[in-house]
């Protein structure tokens, strides 16, 4: 039986929530029924080097707005012909929907990662226009399949596959003394910590906003904030106005989250709009009791009240509050850890999600 040639287009393969899935996915893949290469609009980016045996092809974009990019890619869809393609986010959705112009035997998959709150009109137009464009639309949470739906897409062509992650890594993590030494954090501090990349949405500033008064109670307890971004030089300006700067630390990007996860004690993810989450569910299958917003992907991964706390959206004053709790309540803080891993193995391993995609391409027409 001939296998399934699946061409999957990004971006670029930074490190981020939607490239870490992508990497998962294709490095599990059946070999003997699917045979996959990657396309980065951009340079191959870091996590390419984490691709093994999969051939990583460069349109070698300098912009978005380098009109060459495109016409190499639709000449060599329309000359290779590969089974399926599938896409992720905005930018190389717009460019899988218009190059299905140009191979209209090619099966076109794109994806809903995230849930905006706001999204441009710019983008709206553009979605709309294009939507019909794909065969099939696969989103990462019920929220994304809804938001998708509501913006013009057949119910029908929309599935959802929810990220999955290779718990044992975050499960068999331990922290050595060298982790919380490293970033400038004493062993026995309470340490609250998160994941994500620097962007405005993340809510780090709500995080900020509320540190000062979880240090009026618990004033040996340290921030750290894992992850780099358009946002890094705000919020170093933002831990500089508050007079507690010396209790956060920014690391940049780690190349060792599942031991950072096994140093927190208390993981807190405010953002303000999400798809569903790959830090999210590390912090749940590292079993951290956790501090979120309900938005979303996020509150399909956490349960409010059994799996870890929600607060709403831009409050600063609620975040401090629970956190200052379950830092001030450690039998608390141990029921959220317990039932947070269950749920993550229960739910959302990479096997269960890479099977699932597997069985969507064999549906597909």
């Amino acid at each position: 039986m001939s296998k399934t040639e699946v061409w999957y287009l990004i971006g670029t393969l930074a490190v981020g929530g939607t490239e870490r899935t992508l990497v998962d996915l294709v490095n599990n893949l059946n070999r003997t029924r699917f045979e996959p290469t990657v396309w980065t609009i951009t340079e191959p980016g870091p996590l390419a080097s984490e691709l093994s045996d999969v051939p990583v092809r460069s349109l070698g974009a300098t912009g978005k707005h380098d009109a060459r990019a495109p016409v190499r890619f639709f000449r060599a869809l329309r000359s290779e012909r590969p089974d399926v393609l599938q896409s992720f986010l905005f930018f190389d959705n717009t460019l899988a929907r218009l190059a299905s112009l140009f191979a209209q035997d090619v099966t076109v998959v794109t994806g809903v990662r995230e849930v905006p709150d706001d999204p441009s009109l710019v983008r709206s137009a553009v979605r709309r226009v294009t939507l019909p464009l794909s065969d099939r639309v696969v989103s990462n949470s019920a929220a994304g399949a809804t938001f998708v739906i509501e913006r013009g897409a057949d119910e029908r062509d929309v599935s959802v596959v929810r990220n999955g992650r290779d718990l044992s890594v975050y499960e068999s993590a331990t922290a050595s003394e060298d982790v919380r030494a490293g970033i400038g954090v004493p062993e026995d501090a309470p340490l609250v910590g998160t994941v994500g990349r620097l962007v405005e949405r993340k809510g780090h500033h709500d995080l900020l906003d509320a540190w000062p008064t979880v240090l009026d109670h618990h004033p040996d307890a340290h921030l750290v904030i894992v992850g780099d971004g358009p946002e890094r030089e705000a919020l170093e300006r933002h831990i500089r106005r508050i007079s507690s700067k010396n209790t956060v630390h920014l690391t940049g990007t780690r190349d060792d989250v599942p031991e950072l996860l096994d140093a927190f004690d208390v993981f807190a993810f405010p953002s303000h709009y999400e798809g569903l989450p790959g830090a999210l569910l590390e912090a749940m299958a590292a079993g951290l009791p956790i501090v979120t917003t309900p938005v979303d992907g996020n509150a399909e991964l956490v349960h409010d009240g059994r799996s870890g706390r929600h607060v709403p959206v831009r409050d600063p004053n609620a975040l401090a509050e629970e956190l200052i709790d379950l830092l001030s309540n450690p039998d608390d803080a141990e029921a959220l850890r317990t039932r947070a891993k269950q749920r993550a193995n229960a739910n959302f391993s990479l096997d269960t999600m890479v099977s699932e995609f597997e069985a969507l391409y064999d549906a597909l027409d």
